[in-house]
């Protein structure tokens, strides 16, 4: 009996094995990024700071175990931070960073199609790169440093959908994705609460390594 049950489950592993598909391949797009949190509106004396747009992109890999479901480990370049203008003066921070996400994610079956429709979440660590701020006004501009004043790693929560389409093995597509911050980047003496978080659209293409 002891045998039986051995030869099953060396069997079921070969069978998921076999049933394994990975993919890996770049992936790149546009952040929309804001500063959140609860002293957000005290970086201006309770002015509300605006969107700033940026870069993001990089590589990722695809493990997908069964019919249904994948985890994907990513790492990118993330353009993050703010902007404001106000009576021919513009400030823009910016803090970039290296983001390294873990998805889990649902892939929605449709039969008899190329069409790959999926959902995912997991969580990520940002390792901070810039910490800048930039001020313009008429023709000058003045330029700060805070990274000293800055954690060097941030926490998030990394949440969306996408669209694949299969070339032959591989696969195209594109994926949308709300990153909510969950840590403040602030690392000064009396730390206030501001945390990052990005609207990001991606377009990826994903190589069979089968």
């Amino acid at each position: 009996m002891k045998k039986l049950f051995t030869i099953f489950f060396i069997l079921a592993a070969f069978t998921s094995l076999s049933l394994a598909q990975m993919q890996i391949g770049p992936k790149a797009g546009l952040n929309i990024a804001s500063i959140g949190g609860d002293d957000a509106d005290q970086i201006l004396d309770g002015q509300s700071l605006d969107s700033k747009t940026g870069f993001g992109g990089g590589l990722f890999f695809m493990y997908q175990f069964s019919k249904m479901f994948a985890i994907q480990p990513e790492a990118y370049y993330s353009m993050k931070g703010a902007t404001y203008s106000e009576s021919g003066a513009e400030l823009t921070i910016t803090l970039d960073y290296i983001e390294v996400p873990l998805l889990f994610k649902f892939l929605i079956p449709v039969e008899g199609s190329n069409i790959r429709p999926s959902i995912f979440a997991g969580p990520a660590i940002g390792f901070n790169m810039t910490a800048k701020s930039k001020v313009e006004f008429e023709g000058q501009s003045e330029e700060n440093d805070f990274k000293d004043e800055t954690k060097s790693t941030e926490f998030s929560l990394a949440f969306g959908g996408g669209l694949g389409f299969m070339v032959g093995k591989n696969e195209v597509g594109v994926d949308v994705r709300y990153i909510l911050g969950l840590t403040t980047f602030d690392d000064s003496s009396d730390p206030w609460d501001l945390k990052n978080n990005v609207i990001n659209v991606n377009a990826y293409f994903g190589f069979s390594l089968q």
